[in-house]
């Protein structure tokens, strides 16, 4: 009894779609990440010159 035939257009279909779903996901978080460090860093800068504002009234 011999095993059935592997179908490798499917096969590489799998592989290629899991690939495609793995890149999108890591693009989709390098691109939250970069704009939380965006959004605190802006974050920061307004407590700075608040701060100096401050100083300096």
């Amino acid at each position: 009894m011999q095993p059935p035939p592997v179908d490798w257009g499917q096969a590489f279909s799998i592989v290629g779609g899991g690939l495609l779903v793995v890149f999108l996901i890591m693009s989709l978080l390098a691109l939250a990440t970069s704009l939380m460090g965006k959004i605190f860093t802006a974050r920061e800068a307004k407590k700075k010159a608040a701060a100096a504002a401050q100083k300096e009234a």
